[in-house]
């Protein structure tokens, strides 16, 4: 389903919600009968194909005249060599299949239509010779367009023009808002992944090097620096009162020797022999 469907599903889905039934039946009313299809390049260029199986020049115009006014008419100006040369060749496609299927008066029907739009521009100016060459296939002229490959080749710009001109027109919020959402979450499952990684990393560290606890700091990133012999201390979640009272007692006992066996020189995170004065320990 392409993001644009995904849209009209949520908006339907919405509307529902409010009980606006008869806005929703208007909404797939339009949705059945638009010309955009979505704005699914493959499904427009089958209906440009059945314009022209059909034989219906009519429709192929104004289908055409739709994504120029409403999409093309919006692109850069560089873009308008390749758009007028994309509208000759499904005309031309058009004449190509009504020759192929013995559809001679397709033929003069089309010249008859748009001769004198297109007799003052140079790249129809052989063409005019059509309706009167017997076997065209075989004219050096035209044979080129009779063959598989210039009708795929044609059928796949178009596909890919109308890709690109979609992906240039401006989004509404709804689908911006639909994209975000979704890249938020392809980003928190790389970060989980990454996270699940670098847990099973730290486990076969501790393992290989016989229970090294993994919080030492030669375990650290490097550039990650310890700020005090404090950093692991754990902190206390009690008011800020406690805490301060809590911190206090911890200063005065460890200014003791209460409870301490050894030196009372002797730091007790460090091993290290701290100074005689008290202000010092610090």
């Amino acid at each position: 389903m392409s993001c644009t469907q995904q849209m009209d599903e949520l908006v339907k889905e919405y509307l529902l919600f409010r009980g606006f039934t008869t806005t929703v039946r208007a909404l797939d009313a339009e949705v059945k009968s638009e010309k955009d299809k979505a704005f699914r390049p493959d499904k427009i260029v089958e209906q440009f194909i059945h314009f022209i199986t059909l034989y219906d020049l009519n429709g192929l115009k104004d289908y055409w005249n739709h994504f120029d006014q409403s999409v093309f008419e919006r692109l850069d100006p560089n873009f308008m060599p390749a758009i007028k040369k994309m509208e000759n060749s499904l005309l031309r496609m058009y004449l190509i299949n009504a020759c192929t299927n013995g559809k001679q008066e397709k033929v003069q029907e089309f010249f008859e239509k748009l001769g004198s739009d297109l007799q003052h521009q140079l790249e129809w100016k052989d063409w005019f010779a059509l309706p009167f060459i017997k076997n065209p296939d075989e004219n050096p002229t035209f044979m080129v367009y009779f063959t598989r490959q210039w009708q795929d080749t044609m059928l796949i710009s178009l596909h890919n023009l109308l890709a690109v001109s979609f992906q240039c027109l401006p989004q509404p919020k709804l689908t911006t808002y639909n994209e975000e959402a979704s890249r938020i979450t392809r980003l928190q499952a790389e970060n989980d992944q990454l996270k699940s990684k670098l847990a099973r990393t730290n486990i076969g560290e501790t393992h290989e090097s016989g229970g090294t606890n993994i919080l030492s700091s030669d375990n650290f990133p490097p550039g990650l620096d310890l700020i005090d012999e404090f950093y692991l201390i754990p902190v206390d979640t009690s008011p800020a009162d406690n805490h301060s009272r809590s911190f206090r007692s911890f200063i005065r006992g460890f200014g003791t020797n209460s409870g301490v066996s050894g030196s009372l020189n002797t730091s007790p995170l460090s091993g290290r022999r701290a100074s005689s004065s008290p202000m010092n320990r610090f």
